[in-house]
């Protein structure tokens, strides 16, 4: 399935922050299933690895935490985020770019991932061939992608970026994928799937759907749920993390429970050719 969203106002991204709020692999963390299956995929990695998209830099610093062997690298279109990651680097190096034109040398990186990324952009055929040119040949490539476009999902159901459009309005979210979209896209640009988690199967979908339909009602936000929840004070900010790490606990088992199910969100490893990727 390929659906392009209909047509709005460009998203501001320096008005937007991701990914400051601190993150561990354990249930109670809203991104720690995706930072789960991430180091799994980096178990066996040694070397050079990059963060494509890394926002603030939650993903990147928990990953040398886990993983201090590694040379660990983020870059980021967002000046203001960027900012945000520099400030407590933690032993990650930190670039601004943008995707379809990373600043790296061919085959630079022995592992590149990429978390809610490719869902914003115009051209996620130039970002997939820019993976595929930085990563060395036989090298990772681990993406998380929101399937929005997914047979037998709520997303789907509700008909996710052309009926309705909160998530074009408060996430920027230009691109609807369907995990065959992806697969095939994935493939003509010299990186091939060799394995498929799934997440986002009812209760996160659920959850979902009615946070961004709020947001067209309250109005757009500066950060997501985890990083306001992770700065606000007193009792409203106890309440926000408290049902914060309840929804992410039991969506975490739900993922684990229905694991060979497809679901709303897909965690791909992909293997990159080696053949030249294609023009």
């Amino acid at each position: 399935m390929s659906v392009r969203p209909v047509a709005t106002q460009p998203f501001d991204y320096e008005a937007k922050r991701w990914g400051s709020a601190p993150l561990h692999p354990r249930p109670w963390f809203a991104n720690g299933l995706k930072l789960r299956y991430l180091l799994e995929d980096l178990e066996p990695v040694r070397g050079k690895v990059l963060d494509v998209g890394c926002g603030a830099g939650s993903v990147a610093k928990a990953v040398k935490r886990e993983r201090p062997d590694l040379e660990v690298i983020g870059c980021d279109m967002s000046r203001s985020a960027l900012d945000a990651a520099e400030a407590e680097p933690e032993g990650v190096a930190f670039h601004i770019a943008q995707a379809e034109k990373l600043p790296f040398a061919d085959g630079e990186f022995d592992f590149v991932w990429m978390f809610d990324v490719l869902e914003h952009v115009d051209h996620p055929e130039r970002v997939l061939r820019e993976v595929a040119r930085v990563l060395r040949h036989g090298g990772v490539f681990h993406i998380v992608l929101p399937l929005e476009g997914q047979p037998w999902t709520l997303y789907r159901f509700l008909g996710c970026g052309t009926r309705w459009t909160a998530k074009v309005r408060h996430g920027g979210h230009v691109q609807v994928f369907s995990s065959e979209r992806f697969t095939g896209l994935a493939a003509f640009c010299g990186l091939t799937v060799t394995a498929t988690r799934w997440s986002y199967h009812g209760l996160l979908q659920a959850v979902d759907v009615l946070y961004f339909s709020w947001l067209d009602w309250r109005g757009p936000v500066r950060g997501s749920v985890e990083d306001m929840a992770a700065t606000k004070p007193g009792f409203a900010g106890a309440l926000m993390r408290a049902a914060s790490k309840s929804v992410a606990t039991v969506a975490w088992g739900e993922a684990r429970l229905l694991a060979s199910l497809p679901g709303g969100c897909g965690h791909f490893t992909c293997r990159r050719d080696g053949a030249e990727t294609r023009g």
